[in-house]
């Protein structure tokens, strides 16, 4: 019988090196150099496989969502091959074809020079500009990007170096079909803009330490020190909570007459399970729905978050479906974070720091910069007296 999430995924190691000195931040370099941002977008978002997206928010042929990454934009169209990406520019002067978050078209017009694509990246109509034998249609359409999905969550990547997918995913999937990722369906999404780092948002989703003082709500409802990280296969890492025993979901109200997804082990049912897919998307699962938190780099201080907020299919059908307390909890934590962020980028910008102690509660937050710097600075290590460079994200803590 399945009793947890433990029993389904790799032994855990609880003698670990990071438990004997803990962790410690990197430079300000690191956090908030523009060589640095410069190699991450080249290195990490230019050459690994990044979730973009959730099938449920393309249930029409023509449902299309759009993304910022960094200087650049996708978009991601429903054509009759299924979800593909693209590059959300016009292939005749690079006008930014699309500016809405998502909706629904069946041709793309480029308002610049009217030219038209179809829905499967096409191009359909020049609309009178003048173009003779040299030119040929079937090879002007728009440009596309690799695309993939797993589990329901769409993935693109840039570059023919981004490796296998499905080991870069790791034990992932037994989080997924545990709780039916890919049938969810997306009631809400928000976009948020963050005067900050990309990792220090990383950096805050993954770690509870913050919540006795920074989020009233959310530690009324979640025990920070009931909690633990997981070692886990592959580019994620994770770690769990447990929700207090007078509550059955994470909200305003702590409570909810959502019936449990029915494969959640008995084990979770009071549980947030914490998973990152690396570099940049989290996942809360929870017994009754899912979040799904993106943060998107845009500049070595500014970035976007993008929130998700899933709900099983049976929930979502009836007449009296509600998930305004979620969102309600969610969006004002989302402030208060975002809060913490910047004012620690800010922070962070002063080439007079040095990089702090990291406790053992915020185990995640080391091996999330020890992943990037793996990635960006080539025979690099963490710093040895920290015990940082652990592979993985090491094991449980009761």
């Amino acid at each position: 019988m399945t009793n947890s999430m433990f029993d389904l995924i790799s032994e855990q190691d609880e003698d670990r090196p990071y438990f004997a000195t803990g962790g410690r931040g990197r430079t300000h370099a690191f956090y908030t150099g523009e060589e640095q941002f410069r190699l991450e977008m080249e290195r990490v978002y230019g050459k690994k496989w990044l979730p973009v997206d959730h099938v449920s928010r393309f249930p029409e042929k023509g449902s299309y969502a759009t993304l910022n990454i960094g200087s650049g934009s996708i978009l991601l169209l429903n054509g009759d091959n299924g979800i593909q990406a693209y590059h959300n520019y016009c292939r005749h002067r690079g006008y930014k074809l699309v500016e809405e978050p998502a909706g629904k078209r069946q041709s793309i017009v480029c308002i610049y020079h009217c030219w038209v694509y179809d829905r499967n990246g096409k191009l359909k109509s020049l609309n009178g500009t003048y173009l003779d034998h040299f030119f040929a249609k079937e090879d002007n359409g728009l440009i596309p990007v690799r695309t993939e999905v797993r589990f329901g969550v769409v993935f693109v990547a840039f570059s023919d170096e981004a490796g296998d997918l499905d080991e870069a995913l790791g034990e992932f999937g037994r989080f997924a079909e545990v709780y039916d990722l890919e049938s969810l369906v997306c009631a809400q999404a928000k976009d948020y803009p963050v005067a900050s780092n990309w990792k220090l948002v990383a950096h805050n989703v993954n770690e509870s330490l913050h919540f006795p003082t920074a989020h009233k709500d959310l530690h009324k409802i979640t025990d920070f020190d009931d909690a633990g990280t997981y070692e886990l296969r592959g580019d994620i890492v994770g770690a769990w909570q447990v929700i207090r025993s007078k509550y059955n979901s994470v909200s305003m109200t702590g409570r909810s007459d959502r019936a449990p997804m029915p494969k959640v082990p008995p084990g979770d049912l009071h549980k947030i399970n914490w998973i990152t897919i690396l570099p940049n998307l989290l996942f809360g699962f929870t017994a009754d729905y899912v979040m799904m938190q993106w943060v998107w780099p845009e500049s070595p201080g500014t970035c976007t978050v993008r929130h998700f907020w899933l709900f099983h299919p049976s929930e979502t059908a009836k007449p009296d479906f509600s998930h305004e307390a979620v969102f309600a909890l969610w969006d004002k934590a989302n402030y208060e974070d975002w809060e913490l962020c910047e004012r620690t980028h800010r922070g962070l910008s002063n080439p007079m720091w040095s990089p702090g102690q990291l406790s053992l509660d915020e185990e995640v937050v080391s091996q999330i910069d020890e992943w990037v710097a793996r990635l960006t600075q080539p025979g690099q290590t963490a710093p040895e007296q920290t015990g940082a460079g652990v592979t993985g994200t090491g094991a449980a803590r009761s």
